[in-house]
């Protein structure tokens, strides 16, 4: 396809630093959300640790009242997932966890990357183990299609904290724009690498877009994009919001 390609450099040596203490469930206790609630089932009621599977005794599952819902989590960091455990009820209406998406991101309302599926109903639980690196703060359970209750007795999110050391590693797409709203935009930037060099330094910034014609650099905390022009438009992404999954969403490559 012309009108674009990808390279991969490092702004300075790479160094990802992951605790060595086992993944431990990181959703535990963090604020959730969903899109509305059936009485008293709450977001926060699956991510209390309570994983019995009985709603009505328990009283310890969320669940929604509409037929267009999402459930999500807010980990309040960065996370390198390895697995995502969802519960179901096992009193009633076990089909309201049938056919599930997971999606990780790192804002609440921006790109999310669909990194697994589970087709057809939920048993007492399922586990979504992430063959590649994830990293996120947001996680969200959905169901596709959407039209239907969702319940969740508990959601369990396995994981260990990133942190980036010295340097970051950036995937570059050339002849693309970032489409969201920059948190911070500075002029006479001498090229792209000083532009990532300057994400690196901040502590929302994943992307970055950079113009060679006007010399601007823009900093993003999203994941948002579309063609622009071939020669003068480079959008770079730090390489942990991008899986193989993340990059054809995005990307379409």
């Amino acid at each position: 396809m012309e009108g674009w390609h990808i390279v991969m450099f490092s702004v300075v040596q790479v160094f990802l630093h992951l605790q060595t203490s086992a993944a431990v469930n990181v959703a535990l206790g963090k604020p959730a959300y969903q899109t509305d609630v059936e009485g008293s089932y709450t977001a926060g009621c699956a991510v209390d640790g309570n994983t019995s599977p009985n709603l009505i005794t328990s009283r310890s599952c969320a669940h929604t009242n509409s037929y267009n819902t999402s459930w999500w989590v807010n980990l309040q960091q960065i996370f390198l997932i390895r697995s995502v455990k969802i519960f179901n009820r096992n009193d009633c209406c076990g089909k309201r966890l049938t056919n599930v998406e997971l999606y990780v991101g790192f804002s609440e309302r921006g790109f999310q990357s669909r990194e697994g599926f589970r087709q057809g109903e939920v048993g007492l639980s399922h586990t979504f183990e992430l063959a590649t690196p994830v990293y996120g703060q947001w996680v969200r359970i959905t169901r596709n299609p959407p039209f239907e209750e969702l319940t969740l007795c508990e959601v369990e999110v396995e994981g260990v904290p990133y942190s980036a050391g010295s340097g970051s590693r950036f995937s570059v797409f050339q002849g693309y724009v970032h489409t969201g709203t920059a948190i911070d935009v500075s002029k006479k930037v001498g090229s792209k690498l000083v532009c990532a060099s300057m994400c690196v330094k901040s502590k929302k910034c994943i992307s970055t877009h950079y113009n060679t014609a006007t010399l601007t650099c823009s900093l993003f905390d999203s994941l948002a994009f579309k063609k622009g022009d071939a020669e003068n438009d480079v959008c770079a992404v730090n390489s942990i919001a991008i899986t193989n999954n993340s990059r054809a969403q995005l990307f379409g490559i």
